[in-house]
């Protein structure tokens, strides 16, 4: 290789300069683009969820009544109960299938009315016993006999629990298990 192909240039001492002033401006502007992409970053980062100030300065004293309306809209949590052990019944009638086994849950939004179901309990099975038995095979074989008999459950447990608590709110009832045999 001959020096001439070389981009050097010789200072007043004789030394070699090999691209000065174009390697210092190209460090200066790699350091620039990282500050400002660290910058933008930490800017991003704390500045994404913040409130605007004007929304602060609005609120005022009415962030009782947003926070107090935002827990009127949110559902409230759901409490979920199991009516165990599975219930199993007799079939009323002649025909193939003897037996019914069905798990039952359910749902309520208020846990006071968990704690009732759990101390009515053996009354809930109880009458659910009486329904269950007095079924035909017939009429559970279709989803719509299945869905008239889950109303049916579901009025059954509201109506006791309205007589005994005052408070019959069970929002649904459902079959995790259903087998006819």
């Amino acid at each position: 290789m001959a020096v001439d192909e070389l981009d050097e240039e010789f200072n007043e001492e004789g030394a070699v300069e090999t691209g000065g002033k174009k390697s210092k401006l190209l460090i200066i502007l790699v350091i620039a683009v990282l500050i400002a992409l660290t910058g933008g970053g930490t800017a991003y980062y704390f500045t994404r969820n913040a409130v605007p100030v004007a929304e602060v300065a609005d609120a005022g004293s009415d962030a009782e009544d947003v926070n107090s309306k935002e827990e009127e809209d949110a559902p409230a949590t759901p409490y979920y109960f199991s009516l165990n052990p599975p219930f199993v019944v007799n079939f009323v009638g002649k025909s193939r299938a003897k037996f019914l086994q069905v798990s039952i849950s359910g749902l309520t939004r208020d846990p006071a009315v968990k704690e009732n179901i759990t101390t009515h309990l053996p009354h809930i099975r109880n009458n659910i016993v009486f329904i269950l038995s007095s079924k035909r095979h017939q009429d559970l074989i279709t989803p719509e006999g299945k869905e008239e008999l889950r109303k049916q459950i579901l009025g059954e447990v509201r109506g006791i629990l309205k007589k005994e608590t005052g408070n019959d709110n069970v929002e649904d009832i459902y079959f995790t298990s259903f087998v006819m045999q």
